[in-house]
């Protein structure tokens, strides 16, 4: 449920406010608790729009029809559910005690965060690195934060001379792997495996032959299909703080392109510091 979220909050903040999708997502955002029990007619009645503009929307945002997206809503009725998608704190003990919640949650990621030592296979990294570095056409695929995490790499990449695209939108995505083909790159950003679920944009990644490389929590191919390069970073126990380890390897792999395809790094140490 949380992915519907994400994706209408990525298209209320980057959609123009005369767009007439737009508005359905703002209906939509403001509403959510009673779409699952809406009609698509009474939707559309709603935003002023048709009905066939409303099953426009629904494939926008990356489901089948309106109906898949009403299966979607309709699960995310009980509070339960809505802390099932927040850390992996107790409530109880969030509420009557906020600092020892903190000293919880600093000692889950603190576990997390000193696995990757261990975890990460830096052989595999610079061969992601190095097709990154030699490959012209470079796409990340991923929702939620694991694409966040994605463009923060991305905007990385573009300090250091390396343009790659990393769309926001589903829609966007799918349409990207269409247009792949064999020696290209594609690298699927899925921390609790959550892409799988983006079965249509997989298929057209293998069917295009190009190179595959999955970034994950996850022990196993989650994909249905083969990757060339995994490089895996471990699988936390509560399925929550996995984005840390996916951000701090990202920044890991930032200064690590930089530390090889650098030209010169004689001096760029006291350069820094200075800068510093």
């Amino acid at each position: 449920m949380k992915d519907l979220f994400y994706r209408l909050i990525i298209y209320i903040n980057t959609a123009d406010e005369k767009d007439t999708y737009y508005n359905v997502a703002w209906y939509m955002a403001n509403h959510i608790d009673g779409i699952a029990s809406m009609r698509i007619n009474e939707l559309a009645d709603a935003c002023y729009v048709s009905p066939a503009t409303i099953s426009r929307f629904c494939r926008a945002l990356g489901y089948e029809n309106f109906a898949h997206l009403k299966q979607e809503c309709m699960s995310f009725h009980s509070h339960a559910k809505k802390f099932n998608n927040l850390i992996h704190i107790p409530i109880k003990i969030m509420k009557d005690d906020p600092k020892k919640a903190t000293q919880l949650y600093v000692n889950e990621l603190t576990t997390v965060l000193g696995r990757l030592p261990k975890v990460l296979n830096w052989d595999v990294i610079d061969q992601v690195l190095m097709e990154i570095h030699d490959t012209k056409n470079v796409t990340f695929f991923g929702t939620q934060f694991s694409n966040s995490a994605a463009i923060h790499f991305q905007t990385d990449l573009l300090m250091l001379e390396k343009f790659t695209t990393a769309f926001m939108v589903g829609e966007r995505q799918l349409e990207m792997a269409k247009r792949m083909k064999k020696g290209d790159l594609a690298i699927i950003v899925s921390v609790n495996g959550n892409y799988a679920f983006s079965h249509k944009t997989l298929q057209y990644l293998k069917k295009s032959g190009c190179t595959i490389v999955l970034i994950t929590c996850m022990d196993q191919n989650i994909l249905n299909i083969p990757p060339d390069y995994t490089i895996y970073i471990g699988t936390p126990k509560d399925g929550k703080s996995g984005k840390h380890s996916l951000l701090a390897l990202m920044e890991l792999m930032s200064l690590r392109y930089y530390a090889l395809f650098s030209p010169s790094l004689e001096g760029l140490e006291e350069n820094i510091v200075k800068e510093v």
